[in-house]
């Protein structure tokens, strides 16, 4: 498989309009150095592409509530049981190969790294 796109989306409510979009109702959450990696991955013919968000901290909730006649984007830790409800699970990985190990390494923008003497 060769590397896959990445889209970086500025929100999280950005990320939640490309699941429902995509009608994939599951984001990814991983850690990596310190930095929170929301993801929902697509194939696309021989590769992949990685729509992510970056979050300094965890996203409070185990699921992400979203209101389909208000637009309304909520956290829970729990379900709801609501037609007007679309109910977007965060799967907590433990281990995985998709995301390249370049987007671990990347630093925030703004911050400069010390030069070692």
């Amino acid at each position: 498989m060769t590397r896959p796109y990445l889209v970086r989306v500025k929100e999280l409510r950005d990320l939640v309009s490309v699941a429902v979009a995509s009608q994939v109702y599951l984001l990814h959450h991983v850690e990596l150095n310190g930095r929170h990696i929301y993801y929902v991955p697509f194939p696309a013919y021989d590769t992949h592409i990685i729509y992510y968000y970056e979050s300094r901290g965890k996203v409070k909730g185990r699921y992400i509530l979203l209101n389909k006649f208000t637009g309304d984007v909520a956290l829970s830790d729990e379900m709801a049981n609501d037609n007007r409800i679309v109910v977007i699970p965060v799967v907590e990985v433990v281990e995985q190969d998709l995301l390249p190990k370049e987007l671990a390494k990347k630093k925030e923008k703004g911050k400069k790294s010390k030069k070692k003497r």
